[in-house]
């Protein structure tokens, strides 16, 4: 697991008045999208047990008579700090981190005005391929069209997902899978994507985002 101790804290934490302090073992693990980290903390009380997680840091502190348990991961990975769980049982802390999942936040695009997220699954006995993709960007009108030829597929087996910078394509067929992860080499609006499908073209209409869009005029004084 590619964690490693922190050597400065990440975290601003108030003077201990302990003696000294120890670091504890600890376990560390991923399954699917979480983050198991499980650390040793024999004759701890759960309520001397203190536990802060950011986007990239796990910080904890736990008091142990003349002596405090003291432990600042970088997690190399970001996560979502209010998904983190955690139990306590016989002097073992089990937590859980989520890792962040950009998809989750993206824009579902309609494909032929329907709007729909496909669950899509891997299959043991199935495999990927790559779709060839064509891309045209016209900065006079602020749009990026994208051709992808995805042969074979129907329309309800389309999931197309985008965010201001790149796009998520995954086209389920019966036998294999489309996979298409690129970005658009601009900054596009998400909410103003469109697309249509017919006869195993996918064709993509996104609007580039002007920054001046969101500039603040400004007055100028006499």
């Amino acid at each position: 697991m590619a964690i490693e101790e922190v050597k400065a804290k990440p975290i601003e934490e108030k003077k201990e008045n302990n003696a000294y302090k120890i670091r504890p073992k600890y376990g560390a693990w991923m399954e699917d999208d979480i983050l198991i980290l499980e650390v040793f903390l024999p004759g701890v009380k759960k309520d001397q047990i203190q536990l802060k997680t950011t986007n990239e840091y796990f910080t904890l502190r736990a008091d142990r008579e003349n002596f405090q348990y003291s432990l600042d991961l970088e997690l190399n990975m970001e996560i979502v700090p209010e998904k983190t769980k955690a139990r306590y049982e016989e002097g073992l802390l089990h937590c859980e981190l989520f890792r962040y999942n950009p998809l989750e936040a993206a824009f579902i695009v309609p494909i032929n005005g329907i709007k729909r997220e496909v669950n899509i699954s891997q299959d043991d006995d199935s495999y990927w391929i790559l779709p060839d993709v064509f891309k045209k960007v016209d900065y006079k009108d602020n749009k990026i069209e994208l051709e992808i030829a995805i042969p074979g597929v129907k329309e309800e087996n389309i999931n197309l997902k985008v965010l201001p910078e790149w796009f998520n394509l995954v086209p389920k067929h019966a036998k294999y899978e489309y996979r298409a992860n690129s970005g658009f080499g601009t900054e596009i609006i998400p909410e103003k994507t469109t697309a249509q499908y017919s006869n195993g073209l996918l064709k993509i209409s996104a609007v580039i985002h002007n920054r001046l869009d969101d500039a603040l005029k400004v007055k100028i004084g006499e």
